[in-house]
């Protein structure tokens, strides 16, 4: 997987792929943009869970990210921690992820229903027995998104 395409001006705050990958994994969201066919922008916090190379998750089956997802598959998705506004320094504390690839809808089963077991294991305490039935109820309504990802950088002043 490579990492940004424009060189991070301050090289100090670059951070490696396993601190990135570790940064999206401790967000609770990330803001997912898209472009419609007209390049139209559209940004929206979304839930995600980090599998291997691919990121996923769930949304109502129809609506305005789906739209644009189907007319223009490149997304990218921010994900960043606030650590401290510090403001006799004149500076933020953070950490920052900028994560690119392609996004496809789930339609087959197996791979919606584990993505949808990995989202609910990430997100709630329930047991696996409590997942699988609230999944099965909330199944046939419930759209999923995998975004194979092609690119993931990392900066923080920490």
């Amino acid at each position: 997987m490579s990492t940004q395409n424009t060189p991070l001006r301050r090289k100090d705050r670059l951070r490696t792929q396993e601190e990135a990958r570790a940064i999206m994994e401790s967000c609770d969201f990330a803001v997912l943009s898209t472009t419609d066919n007209e390049n139209m922008p559209y940004g929206v916090p979304v839930s995600v869970v980090l599998e291997e190379n691919h990121l996923y998750f769930h949304c109502a089956k129809a609506g305005r990210k789906l739209e644009n997802i189907q007319q223009n598959p490149h997304v990218c998705l921010t994900f960043a921690k606030l650590r401290l506004v510090d403001g006799e320094n004149f500076t933020t504390r953070y950490e920052s992820v900028i994560a690119e690839g392609t996004a496809a809808i789930i339609e087959e089963e197996t791979e919606k229903r584990h993505a949808l077991q990995l989202l609910c294991r990430r997100y709630t305490q329930h047991s696996d027995e409590e997942i699988d039935a609230y999944i099965q109820h909330y199944f046939a309504q419930t759209g999923v998104v995998r975004i194979d990802l092609e690119s993931i950088s990392a900066k923080a002043n920490i």
